[in-house]
């Protein structure tokens, strides 16, 4: 089933670009664009789309208050918001928002989109996290996880012995398992940060952490 967009940008041809940039992916449904607020809490409501990609800036009802009416209708939709400017995405955070990429990071969009529907966890990708963003994804791909091991990265956060009982498997093979995720993900121990932790930001970088306690 293919994910469902409803972009909602004020200005056209950045409306454009964004539409155009997405339609090349096979497993999405672009929908006919929004232009403004009301227009995008009408079509939010009509069309049911499984992700917004919002901007925060428009006149009249602007991004953060659609967000905050979508919010307090119980809407399902999960927005990723998107601006130049830093100092909103707390605010994006706070208001329920489920991302935040800059405008001109087209190509992280994509990815964005797939990992906030895939995973559930929100990805806030700040202007200057975007080439961390990129060799995150580029050394995803080139490890070529199992599921299983996909499994174990999401629940990095968690204790081996956690990790096993949502599993089903026992602490040894959760711990073979992760020295395979290090190995895979190119992931050592540099004396600095632990392996464990640098797994946990990228598992968090990437947006793929379900969870997580304190190890």
């Amino acid at each position: 089933m293919k994910i469902r967009i409803l972009v909602v940008e004020d200005e056209f041809y950045t409306r454009q670009g964004i539409c155009s940039e997405l339609a090349k992916e096979p497993d999405f449904e672009v929908l006919p664009p929004a232009d403004h607020g009301e227009a995008a809490l009408a079509r939010a409501a009509a069309d049911r789309p499984d992700v917004l990609l919002l901007d925060i800036r428009m006149p009249g009802i602007d991004g953060l208050e659609v967000l905050r009416r979508l919010r307090a209708e119980g809407h399902p939709v999960k927005v990723i918001a998107l601006t130049n400017e830093k100092r909103l995405i707390k605010a994006v955070e706070i208001e329920g928002g489920d991302g935040y990429v800059p405008k001109e990071k087209y190509a992280l969009l994509a990815t964005v989109v797939r990992c906030v529907v895939q995973s559930g966890s929100p990805v806030f990708v700040n202007p200057e996290m975007g080439d961390a963003y990129r060799v995150c994804r580029e050394r995803v791909a080139a490890a070529e996880l199992s599921a299983l091991e996909l499994d174990v990265w999401r629940l990095i956060g968690f204790k081996n012995e956690e990790i096993g009982r949502r599993l089903h498997k026992s602490p040894g093979h959760i711990r073979n398992l992760v020295a395979e995720l290090y190995f895979k993900l190119g992931i050592v121990d540099d004396g600095k940060v632990n392996q464990r932790m640098q797994a946990l930001e990228m598992a968090r970088l990437y947006g793929i952490l379900t969870a997580e306690e304190p190890i």
